[in-house]
């Protein structure tokens, strides 16, 4: 298991996480790779406690029972959430870079705030469209 605490900025979305500044998160390892080394995170692995051999028993029967589901309804609450207009432009560059990114953009060949916001609300269109 891996985690990672954004520590300097607001907020932060990469491969599918949103982070907020010093809450700490787990993620997969692909993520753990790449933002290990970043400034903006501190990234640890967590090893699991091996204390307990009927522990560790349970814990490779039942959870790929229990975790199968919980992948599932994670899911849905990491459904886009729709941003409005006003809303976007009401937030900072980051922020709205950080949007940009979770729907799959590069901010980079974005030159302005309102590229960014047409790029948000173009791509929140097309994500409902192909979702409906």
């Amino acid at each position: 298991m891996y985690t990672a605490v954004l520590i300097k900025g607001k907020t932060y979305s990469v491969m599918g996480h949103v982070f907020h500044l010093n809450q700490e998160k787990e993620i997969e390892k692909k993520v753990f790779q790449y933002l290990n080394g970043n400034d903006f995170f501190s990234c640890k692995e967590v090893k699991a406690p091996v204390d307990d051999p009927k522990t560790d028993d349970q814990t490779k029967e039942k959870p790929s029972e229990e975790e199968e589901p919980k992948e599932a309804e994670e899911e849905p609450q990491q459904e886009q959430k729709i941003y409005t207009e006003s809303e976007l432009k009401g937030m900072n560059k980051t922020e709205q870079e950080a949007i940009v990114i979770d729907l799959g953009g590069d901010p980079s060949q974005l030159k302005d705030k309102s590229e960014r916001i047409a790029f948000i609300l173009e791509r929140q269109e097309q994500q409902e469209k192909a979702g409906e």
